[in-house]
């Protein structure tokens, strides 16, 4: 995340709710319907729980926070993002050499 998204979130946000995962909801001093979040770090839109994400589009007025489905969810969202995490290997055999510039 910038630093340009940090300080516009601090001046012009108000934060409303932070999740078991580390994820900051906002919503605008001003307009009440201009809403984002600030993803924890390692984690995207894939860590959303649904109410937290009908709260973003509009769709729910209000976030409703249940512990005993927050620890279920982190544990489902970080497996999640764990599966979809692209891992990289260090030498890569392609079963050919690829062309180099000299």
């Amino acid at each position: 995340m910038s630093l340009g998204f940090k300080l516009y979130s601090f001046f012009n946000g108000n934060l409303v709710h932070q999740d078991s995962l580390g994820n900051k909801y906002y919503h605008d001093k001003n307009n009440l319907t201009k809403r984002w979040v600030v993803y924890a770090p390692g984690f995207g839109p894939d860590s959303l729980p649904t109410h937290f994400h009908n709260w973003l589009h509009n769709t729910s007025d209000e976030i409703t926070s249940f512990e005993h489905e927050e620890n279920i969810q982190e544990s489902l969202v970080k497996r999640r993002v764990q599966k979809h995490s692209v891992k990289h290997k260090e030498t890569m055999d392609k079963g050919y050499k690829s062309w180099q510039p000299k």
